[in-house]
């Protein structure tokens, strides 16, 4: 009877400290308790765009590294968790690797459990695929891909994949079914043959390193969210520079766009920081819904642009029917500097904030000169707060006529060379002030503009029409 007793007690005690543990839980942080979160798993929804881990360019080598030196047809392996294969090379758990060498013909692949956390270090790696990706994420919860400092690093694959590969739906030189990041301060150099550069099945955040892409389709394509900051990221693409099907979202470092048919193009587009040119034939930005299969933020509504920081430069010398900033809902002017240049002639426009469908131009702050044709010039919506304008000119002024804006002091406020011709010009900035005139100078020629509210619209659409010559 002794022993049922004790039993009896340990019973109790145990659902006694179970309701102790789960009011514990349950009110951790009123009783001063901190939740630890595993912000890079998946099942993660907090709000930040990057994790600790994102951001660690560099690791330290531990007891469970596993060093895999690639041989050109096969790969030399110290440690657990890889193993040879096709001529290339499977990492099959998690952990952190560190790889070297050639793959001739052959991939990286990583196939771990829906878990695993695998951290991949490249020190002076050159991977060709004729067939397939070159890094492939079949499986894991998060891949982390560190460019070594001082190392280059390259990966290049054919014109055709194979049915194996296309039945997996890949199109990129890296291909990743889960969330990737790209850190460091190396070099890697990604040329696509095929499609696309990178093609991201979940989310692709990139803090740091030089990375290069050229691709015939998109540079980087990714379904989720792409975030970026502290890494050097040049683009030659076919197609659009970057296309996400939900946010782009840049808090730092540079990315220049040499060429493409659209630059960055998602269903909002959001830059916090950096520095960003685009020379494009379409669109510079374009936030758009598109279709289902791709886009999956939501319905226009859900669609912005918003500059609250940084440097955005967009040219377009030949586009025909182009938009500098193009929202299918509202474009948010906030802080950083934008300079805009497409051609003054045909269905140009510097900023659409696709007024037709509810869509708004807000100018809050920053300093923005956008120049392009007049024909489909948006104007600033009343709800700006601080004072913006749209000048329409009669004549197509010439590439490389010199803009400015002298304050009633006759000092230059604003100014802007742009290397394309213009019969439009949006501009804003702090310098403005309401009730004040100011004298708009577009080469040998001056006129007198009057802030009489935070919106100002000079001149006609529609035409080369306005009250300037």
């Amino acid at each position: 009877m002794s022993t049922h007793k004790s039993i009896d007690r340990i019973c109790i005690l145990v659902i006694v400290l179970t309701l102790v543990l789960t009011v514990v839980f349950m009110n951790g942080e009123k009783l001063g308790i901190t939740v630890v979160a595993d912000e890079d798993a998946e099942s993660y929804t907090g709000s930040g765009h990057f994790t600790s881990a994102d951001l660690e360019g560099s690791w330290d080598d531990n007891s469970f590294t596993t060093y895999i030196e690639l041989t050109g047809d096969g790969a030399s392996i110290r440690g657990n968790g890889a193993y040879a294969y096709d001529g290339g090379v499977v990492i099959a758990g998690a952990g952190w690797y560190v790889l070297s060498g050639t793959i001739n013909d052959g991939s990286i692949v990583v196939d771990a459990y829906d878990s695993s956390k695998v951290r991949l270090r490249l020190e002076g790696v050159d991977v060709n695929c004729s067939d397939n990706a070159c890094l492939i994420v079949k499986q894991a919860d998060k891949v982390f891909l560190t460019l070594a400092e001082g190392t280059e690093n390259s990966f290049a694959s054919g014109e055709s994949y194979s049915d194996s590969a296309l039945s997996d739906n890949t199109g990129g030189v890296i291909y990743a079914h889960d969330d990737l990041t790209i850190n460091g301060s190396g070099e890697l150099t990604i040329t696509a043959s095929y499609k696309h550069g990178i093609d991201a099945n979940d989310s692709l955040t990139i803090t740091g390193g030089r990375v290069s892409i050229t691709a015939p389709a998109d540079g980087i394509h990714v379904n989720d969210d792409f975030s970026f900051t502290g890494a050097d990221l040049t683009i030659t693409a076919g197609d659009d520079a970057i296309h996400t099907g939900r946010e782009i979202y840049t808090e730092g470092g540079t990315i220049l766009v040499n060429d493409c048919y659209e630059g960055l193009e998602a269903s909002a587009i959001t830059v916090a920081g950096g520095d960003i040119t685009v020379f494009s034939r379409d669109d510079g930005f374009n936030a758009a819904s598109g279709d289902s299969e791709e886009r999956v933020f939501g319905e226009s509504s859900s669609n912005y642009i918003r500059i609250s920081g940084g440097n955005v430069t967009i040219i377009n010398e030949t586009g025909k029917d182009a938009d500098g900033l193009d929202s299918n809902g509202d474009i948010y002017l906030e802080g950083g500097t934008v300079f805009i240049s497409l051609k003054g002639d045909g269905s140009n426009c510097a900023l659409d904030c696709g007024s037709e469908s509810g869509g708004k131009l807000i100018a809050t702050g920053g300093t923005v000169v956008a120049c392009g044709g007049s024909s489909m010039a948006e104007a600033f919506s009343s709800d700006s707060t601080q004072c913006a304008v749209l000048f329409n000119t009669d004549n197509v002024n010439p590439a490389g006529t010199v803009f400015k804006v002298l304050d009633p002091e006759g000092k230059e406020v604003l100014s802007y060379t742009p290397v394309c011709s213009f019969s439009s010009i949006a501009f804003t900035s702090p310098a403005l002030k309401e009730g004040e005139t100011y004298s708009v100078c577009i080469g040998e020629d001056t006129s007198d503009l009057a802030l009489s509210s935070t919106s100002t619209t000079v001149g006609q659409t529609g035409g080369f029409g306005g009250g300037f010559g």
